[in-house]
């Protein structure tokens, strides 16, 4: 007869049979457990090792731009590619993430999913305030990719001739945007602020295109290939463009500093073959090449000949641009990225909407280092972009309207031409920047007197000032001497009463006017 304790049932380990002992579940169980261990000791380093042939170098998050095709079509797609030139010239795997919501970027950027992202330099101060996640992640732009070259383009209403001509008028403007840097610069050109016109403040740039065609606004500032539908919607026309504002929207790469440091040999060799990629971008096949590659790997639902065209209205930054924007070469006098970048965090930091308090200077949001390290992309192919050429002025060009008037005093000494220091400063001040931006617009240059001597003299003389004021220019600047159309009224132009000595003063002016194409 069984007693009470024999017909308890035994401790059984949970998953074992229950007739087994307990001592010989605790045996079977250490090896169990041992072996996994082994496998996990001994089998690591070789699963790790295998993990590695897909996983990319570097990740980077991307929206949806043509400007990005060279890098991509280098790269053989979007993936990690180990049969691609980015791998097997410059030895590195990249993987490009496509990632439209700039949020989500900052923030697997900040967690350390993505190594870089894309940037608009002349945009990038509004989220570089101190207080922002960019800032506090020290995040720092590595690279310029790119310059926008009418693909950003300002319409309006067949109506509007001028610069002067928006006043009062409503322009539909994605605030934020790139399009809000063609906005600012047009209206100074013109001497206009936001304040003079009414913005519609947009999400993006659709929204500004449909604001337009729909009859709501004026003007408006959008991004090719919107310009078009614009322009086929009503009776409208191009007033300025980055065809001919070429250096006021900049785009480029930027990743944490400390990444930087800790992975500089890869980030040199990215950026030596993204370089190498943009330099091949002027031959047309390759460039035929790299919008196919870009349409497929971004599964970009419009035709290969629209991102095509695209890629035509960008100019593709080489190194020798690069060692310009980083203000490398003493040499340059075009716009650099401390340029851009410090002017537009003036105007961003309450302009526009905007209430920012402490702006992370260029020193801090720039990073040299990775272009200071590529010492091999010499020869024409890698050269910097030159001052755009002109054809030689014609007697068209001195009666045709202008697109914005700049009127400057330069009080010359009676009877002479020459340039003091003080009014050399003054032509740089006033003149200087917007020649730099508005470099592929001609510019007429008149020279304007008040009724004291005979007109023809007075013409003689007006004409010798305003060249004065375009060899200057030219001489400081480099610009091609052709861009410049010279123009002496002496007192025929008067602006105010010449019975006054004010007014006299206010007829002695020179006209600095942008032209358009």
């Amino acid at each position: 007869m069984a007693t009470d304790y024999q017909n308890k049932p035994g401790i059984s380990i949970p998953g074992f049979p229950k007739k087994w002992t307990l001592g010989f579940q605790l045996i079977v169980l250490l090896i169990i457990l041992g072996a996994i261990g082994a496998g996990v000791y001994f089998g690591y380093p070789y699963l790790n090792k295998a993990s590695k042939g897909n996983k990319a170098d570097l990740r980077a998050g991307f929206n949806n731009f043509v400007g990005f095709a060279p890098g991509i079509d280098m790269n053989g797609g979007a993936a990690p590619n180990k049969e691609s030139r980015m791998y097997k010239e410059f030895g590195v795997t990249f993987e490009a993430i496509r990632m439209d919501d700039m949020q989500k970027l900052n923030d697997a950027l900040k967690n350390g999913d993505l190594d870089f992202i894309f940037t608009t330099t002349d945009i990038s101060p509004i989220g570089m305030d101190r207080s922002s996640d960019l800032a506090k992640m020290s995040v720092m732009q590595f690279l310029k990719i790119d310059d926008s070259r009418g693909a950003d383009v300002f319409i309006v209403d067949k109506s509007i001739n001028t610069v002067a001509d928006l006043k009062g008028k409503k322009i539909a403007c994605a605030l934020g945007w790139p399009s809000n840097t063609l906005l600012h610069a047009t209206l100074e050109a013109g001497g206009l602020t936001e304040k003079d016109v009414q913005i519609l403040p947009m999400g993006d740039p659709f929204a500004a295109k449909t604001a337009f065609t729909t009859g709501n606004a004026d003007a408006t500032v959008v991004w090719s290939p919107d310009d078009e539908e614009c322009l086929k919607s009503r009776d409208a026309k191009i007033l300025t463009s980055t065809d001919l504002l070429p250096n006021i929207i900049m785009d480029g790469f930027i990743a944490r500093k400390e990444v930087l440091e800790k992975k500089k040999d890869l980030f040199v060799k990215l950026s030596r073959a993204w370089l190498v990629a943009n330099s091949e971008m002027k031959d047309p096949a390759k460039m035929a090449k790299a919008a196919q590659t870009y349409k497929t790997a971004f599964e970009v639902p419009d035709d290969v000949s629209i991102v095509l065209d695209g890629m035509k209205k960008i100019h593709f930054a080489t190194y020798g641009d690069n060692i310009n924007f980083f203000g490398l070469s003493t040499d340059y006098t075009g716009i650099s990225g401390q340029q851009l970048y410090t002017k537009m965090a003036r105007v961003y930091k309450t302009g526009y909407g905007n209430n920012l308090t402490n702006i992370v200077p260029w020193a801090e949001a720039s990073y040299p280092g990775i272009v200071q390290a590529i010492t091999d992309l010499q020869g024409d192919a890698h050269a910097a972009e030159g001052q755009i050429q002109f054809a030689a002025p014609t007697a068209a060009d001195a009666k045709a309207p202008a697109v914005a008037i700049k009127p400057i005093i330069i009080n010359f000494e009676t009877g002479t031409w020459a340039l003091t220091p003080a009014m050399k400063d003054k032509i740089e001040s006033e003149l200087g920047q917007i020649s730099v931006e508005f470099a592929g617009m001609k510019v007429r240059i008149e020279g304007n007197t008040d009724n004291v001597g005979s007109a023809d003299m007075n013409r003689e003389l007006s004409q010798k000032r305003a060249k004065s004021v375009a060899d200057y220019l030219v001489k400081t600047y480099s610009f091609d001497p052709n861009r410049f159309i010279i123009v002496g009224n002496g007192p025929d132009k008067p602006v105010a009463s010449n019975n006054t000595e004010e007014g006299k003063a206010a007829n002695r002016r020179t006209e600095f006017q942008l032209l358009g194409k």
